[in-house]
């Protein structure tokens, strides 16, 4: 019989690389080091597997759980899967953003056309636009109206501005749609007219 404390320990799986195939490929094995899930990831994100973890199938990066089941697609940042800030980080699913949480629950549903990570509890969130590319590597969220939700997914800052950036204490620079570059508090209300 285990105790609470061995069990805690042996929660996880560990990375483990085979290059039989010709093409190093890359499961998981239990603390016992019984292959739980196959060699069949081209990268994977971490040694160790907990929740979940992030790995490269058809190098398309996913979201997977200890059973090997894919439980989302990450939004694509920086090469690779978005950055957890503020304890969430954005998924893609149906061509929408949502939220998951560290464990890679979806905590707030993908509804949203883009949106920006969270900063001091906030998010800005486009309704309409698209993605323009700069060059092969960079890319940018250009048009619709910008507002703000919330880490429980409600709307606290309604759809107005042109473009917004993310919250940095309790304040935020954006433009409204006459361009007029401002700095807001956190109900959206102006604080001071930077430019016009």
């Amino acid at each position: 019989m285990t105790s609470l404390g061995q069990k805690a320990k042996t929660n996880y799986l560990l990375a483990f690389s085979d290059s039989s195939s010709g093409q190093e490929l890359w499961g998981f094995k239990n603390a016992a080091g019984q292959i739980t899930i196959k060699p069949k990831y081209e990268i994977v994100s971490s040694d160790t597997l907990y929740n979940f973890t992030f790995v490269t199938l058809n190098y398309k990066w996913i979201a997977i759980n200890k059973q090997d089941s894919i439980i989302l697609t990450p939004y694509i940042f920086d090469n690779g899967p978005d950055y957890i800030k503020d304890g969430l980080f954005r998924f893609v699913e149906n061509g929408k953003i949502g939220f998951a949480n560290a464990k890679g629950q979806k905590v707030i549903p993908a509804k949203f056309d883009f949106a920006s990570s969270f900063s001091e509890g906030l998010a800005a969130f486009s309704v309409g636009g698209k993605m323009e590319k700069w060059d092969a590597e960079h890319s940018t969220w250009n048009g619709g109206l910008w507002g703000f939700i919330n880490k429980m997914g409600q709307v606290v800052i309604k759809p107005q501005f042109a473009n917004a950036y993310s919250f940095t204490g309790a304040t935020c620079e954006v433009w409204t749609k006459e361009n007029n570059h401002i700095l807001i508090d956190r109900k959206g209300k102006t604080i001071k007219v930077l430019s016009h």
